[in-house]
């Protein structure tokens, strides 16, 4: 245990070397100037290593886990990058669990960085469930077609979507290249200035072969790859929350009121405090969800888990944004300042694969279902 810990240590550090040399602030106000995916930055990712992760070794791949995917998620987090890793993770564990050669293919074109993948599988803003499909795919002369709409789905610029849909009242999932005749994609702006796309499939011509895998394996895929999405996004979260903390505390340090640091005030301390803690129950929730994927826990036990994760990471993130904002006064509101670019990362993460409130919901729901 100690070695792998020692390992994870040496892990984090390397990717804050690559924070401190691609300025994830910087490109996230780039970002929102509308400069899209810095594919420089997602290359040097890709040299390092980091989409290696997850990807089985037969495919290329470092055939790590979530413990060191969460790693990444969270010093990525902390220097506030605005890459969609947490989509791009969640997407390839979907793929390793078809074990069709497809997708071993495909993962090893996201393991170099040169094709981006997204999972596309929501249909309704307001209920992020896996199981519900209308997506309807039929077989006609040997040939798939598939119809149907998604929505959210990250990051926009995919070069390959994996798509669900039901095929013969059975779960699939689908390999729909970004330039199938038939496929619509239609981009819409995030607060943090990242796209989603939504998907319009009109009868969507595939051959036999895009179906990566049905049934039951295809709904397992789908959502344990979620699960992951949803884990790696909260230790994304943390990093943000996190590197919130430093800023605001670091601030309080340093701004004086009535000659002495608005630290020394009762009240900002307490709010401060607040924070902290806030922090370290995001971090015991992760930690749990991470235990979880180590421990080879039930699909319904990382469903739970992930939620659990999320709901707490959203909650929390978005009052320590919040907070932190409030605390630098005047100047917290500015577009100058760095937290206010933190703030808009926190509220896109915290709705992406549904709400804190949603989670809470799914969490009990499935706590009466293990009952």
């Amino acid at each position: 245990m100690t070695d792998r810990q020692d390992e994870r240590r040496m892990l984090a550090d390397s990717v804050a070397g690559f924070a401190r040399q691609y300025d994830g602030v910087a490109r996230a106000r780039r970002l929102m100037d509308g400069s899209g995916l810095d594919r420089e930055a997602w290359a040097a990712m890709a040299d390092l290593g980091l989409m290696s992760i997850l990807v089985p070794e037969e495919a290329g791949g470092l055939g790590l886990g979530v413990p060191e995917m969460a790693v990444v998620s969270e010093e990525l987090g902390r220097s506030c990058a605005p890459e969609p890793l947490a989509a791009q993770a969640m997407a390839q564990a979907a793929l390793a669990l078809t074990g069709s050669t497809a997708a071993g293919e495909l993962l090893t074109r996201t393991a170099d960085g040169t094709a981006l993948v997204a999972l596309a599988w929501q249909e309704q803003t307001d209920h992020p469930d896996a199981a519900r499909i209308d997506c309807r795919a039929e077989t006609v002369d040997g040939e798939v077609r598939v119809t149907g709409g998604k929505c959210l789905v990250t990051p926009a610029q995919a070069d390959v979507f994996v798509v669900s849909a039901m095929d013969n009242g059975a779960p699939a999932l689908f390999l729909v290249p970004r330039e199938t005749a038939g496929l619509e994609v239609r981009t819409r702006g995030q607060v943090d200035g990242a796209e989603s796309a939504g998907l319009v499939l009109n009868q969507v011509r595939l051959s036999a072969d895009a179906c990566l895998c049905t049934g039951d394996a295809a709904l397992e895929a789908l959502e344990t790859g979620i699960a992951v999405g949803l884990t790696v996004a909260s230790a994304e979260l943390l990093g943000l929350a996190d590197r919130l903390c430093t800023l605001t505390t670091d601030y309080l340090a340093t701004r004086k009121q009535f000659g002495v640091p608005i630290s020394s005030f009762q009240v900002l301390r307490h709010r401060a405090v607040n924070l902290f803690i806030q922090r370290e129950l995001m971090r015991a929730a992760l930690n749990q969800a991470v235990r979880a994927f180590q421990q080879g826990a039930s699909r319904d036990a990382l469903k739970r888990a992930a939620s659990r994760a999320k709901a707490r990471a959203g909650d929390a993130a978005q009052l320590i944004a919040r907070e932190s904002v409030q605390l630098h006064g005047a100047i917290g509101f500015t577009e100058e300042a760095d937290v206010g670019v933190h703030l808009r990362r926190v509220l896109v993460l915290s709705a992406w694969l549904g709400n804190a409130g949603w989670h809470r919901r799914r969490y009990r729901a499935l706590g009466r279902r293990a009952a």
